[in-house]
């Protein structure tokens, strides 16, 4: 159903938002200024990793689900960071630069979670936009790799986190999120409505 509640994202309706060829093109446009403005993978791969869940929010958001593609964005990042705080200094978790925290890749996980999320929803019916949205996100963990950032164990960890928790039925999470958003919202009203307004007694 539509988000009603404070907290309800307030997109506008229009058509272009949820058209593949749009998110084709948008993806698109997102490679062309990075390869114009750098040249490189990495930095291609910096913008995917933004562009592919921002454009999973708008779709989420033209769909009513805006909270819980925030909820499950939060879970991701929750993925991404635990294991490579768990795993201090194993190899696993060591990058190819000689960095740490390395395991999974953010990057990719991000990524994947956008395409997902972008193939499961507004690009069900496009097989060509799908495809456009996972080599996207492909690239992305090829760029990491590249780059020195990440091993190959990395990256497809990462992918394979952030697929999980794009596409898993978690109903029980989904609820609770949209329950606490809606919570907060109520508790925002009410103290509003106890606020006091200027030039009343």
């Amino acid at each position: 159903m539509p988000e009603t509640d404070l907290f309800a994202m307030r997109v506008p309706p229009p058509s272009f938002l949820i058209r593949p060829a749009a998110l084709s093109a948008m993806l698109a446009l997102v490679l062309l200024s990075a390869a114009l403005s750098e040249g490189r993978a990495r930095r291609i791969g910096d913008h995917l990793q933004i562009a592919l869940p921002a454009a999973g929010l708008v779709c989420a958001a033209t769909r009513g689900q805006a909270r819980v593609y925030a909820g499950r964005y939060l879970l991701l990042e929750a993925g991404i960071k635990f294991p490579k705080a768990l795993l201090g200094d194993l190899p696993v978790n060591l990058r190819p630069n000689g960095g740490g925290h390395g395991f999974p890749s953010g990057h990719t996980a991000a990524a994947a979670f956008g395409a997902s999320a972008l193939v499961a929803g507004c690009l069900r019916d496009s097989p060509g936009a799908q495809a456009v949205a996972v080599m996207s996100a492909g690239f992305v963990g090829a760029s990491r790799i590249d780059a020195g950032r990440h091993t190959i164990w990395q990256t497809l960890a990462g992918a394979v986190l952030g697929w999980l928790v794009a596409t898993v039925k978690l109903i029980a999470f989904d609820r609770a999120v949209v329950a606490i958003w809606a919570r907060a919202g109520a508790r925002l009203t009410a103290l509003r409505g106890r606020a006091p307004v200027p030039g009343r007694p």
